[in-house]
C-alpha cells in the first residue's frame, strides 16, 4: 500500500506536465492526502518521508529569465556555495530522513559549479535517496569528470529546452547518450511557466494564507545552503531580503539532536502557512501562465524589481 501511494504521488507530481493549470488543481486536491501519508509515516511508523528535495549549488546562471522561479537574475552578486559545507549539510539531512523520493540538483545553472561531481556522488551514495535529477538549461556541456559521475541508473539529466537559447541541448544530449546517461529534454510545450509575482508584501491575513497554501500544494522542499525550506520561493526570497523567521526552516548548518530535527522536518511538512506566502502569488488568483524563459533585455527591469522587495 505504501509503495502504491508513493507511486501515485509521483504520477501526480511528475507525469502531468502537459495539463497546465489543471495540474495545479490536481495537486491541490492531492495535497491533503500527501500530508496524511507523511503524518501516518511519522506518527505510526516513525518514518520521515520527503517526496522531493532540491539543492541549489550556485546562484550563477547562464540565462536571465525574467520570471525565473528562483529569481536568479535579481541576485546582485551571485555566488557558488562551498562544497565542503554542502556535503556536510547533505550528510546531516540524510541522517535525519528515511526516504527522499527525488533529490534534485540545480542552480542557477549547475554545470557552472566546479565541484558538481562531489555533490552528485554524495547524493548517489545515500540509499535513502531513490532518484537523483540534475536540471540544466541546455547552454553548457559539462566536463568529462562530471559526465562520468552522471552515469548511474538512479540519475536523470533533465534538459529544459527553451528554444534557440538552449543552444547546447543537442550536444549535451549526444554526450549523455554516448555514455549511457539517462537524459530527458523537456520542451516548452511540456511544462507551463507561471508567474508568482515580485517580492512585495501582499498583506494577507492568516486565513488567506491557509487557503493559499492548500491551493499551492507544494511538495518540493528547498535545501538552501544547509537550511530546509518549505519551497524555493521562501528559500531564495529570504536571500533577496524578505524576512527569514527561524521557525520557517529546519537548520542543518550546525550539529543538532537528530530526533529534534526529524520532528522539525515533519512539522515543516504539516504547516498551514509561512511568512513567505505573503510575498508570493502561487495558490492565488494572481498566479498565471506566462511565456517560458523570456529574457531580460533592460537592466532597468532588474532595478525596478529589486526596488519592490518588501514594499507594502
Amino acid at each position: 500500500m505504501k509503495k502504491v501511494f508513493q507511486e501515485a504521488i509521483f504520477f501526480v507530481a511528475e507525469k502531468g506536465k502537459k495539463i497546465g493549470i489543471n495540474r495545479e488543481k490536481l495537486k491541490a486536491s492531492f495535497f491533503p492526502l500527501y500530508r496524511l501519508f507523511c503524518r501516518v509515516e511519522y506518527k505510526i511508523f516513525n518514518q520521515v518521508y520527503l517526496y522531493h528535495v532540491e539543492i541549489p549549488v550556485t546562484q550563477r546562471c547562464t540565462l536571465k529569465c525574467k520570471d525565473c522561479s528562483f529569481m536568479m537574475p535579481y541576485f546582485e552578486h551571485p555566488k557558488d556555495y562551498e562544497v565542503d559545507k554542502l556535503l556536510t549539510y547533505m550528510d546531516r539531512l540524510f541522517e535525519c530522513v528515511d526516504t527522499i523520493q527525488i533529490f534534485r540538483i540545480l542552480g542557477g545553472e549547475p554545470f557552472v559549479y566546479k565541484e558538481l561531481d562531489k555533490i552528485i556522488s554524495k547524493a548517489l551514495a545515500c540509499n535513502k535517496v531513490k532518484t537523483v535529477d540534475v536540471v540544466t538549461n541546455g547552454t553548457l556541456v559539462p566536463s568529462d569528470k562530471v559526465l562520468d559521475t552522471l552515469r548511474n541508473s538512479r540519475l536523470t539529466v533533465q534538459i529544459s529546452d527553451y528554444g534557440d537559447i538552449s543552444y547546447k541541448k543537442n550536444e549535451l544530449q549526444k554526450a549523455c547518450m554516448e555514455r549511457g546517461i539517462k537524459c530527458v529534454i523537456r520542451s516548452m510545450a511540456d511544462k507551463n511557466w507561471f508567474s508568482a509575482g515580485d517580492l512585495h508584501f501582499r498583506g494577507k491575513v492568516a486565513a488567506d494564507i491557509k487557503t493559499q497554501l492548500k491551493r499551492c500544494a507544494g511538495i518540493c522542499r528547498s535545501f538552501q545552503n544547509g537550511k530546509l525550506y518549505f519551497c524555493p520561493r521562501a528559500s531564495f526570497g529570504t536571500l533577496l531580503g524578505i524576512p527569514n523567521p527561524p521557525k520557517d526552516y529546519v537548520d542543518f548548518t550546525c550539529a543538532s539532536d537528530k530526533n529534534e530535527l526529524r520532528k522539525q522536518i515533519y512539522e515543516l511538512n504539516q504547516r498551514k502557512g509561512f511568512l513567505a506566502c505573503n510575498y508570493c502569488d502561487e495558490g492565488t488568483d494572481e498566479y498565471r501562465t506566462i511565456p517560458p524563459a523570456e529574457q531580460i533585455q533592460d537592466r532597468n527591469q532588474v532595478e525596478k524589481w529589486r526596488e519592490n522587495i518588501g514594499k507594502q
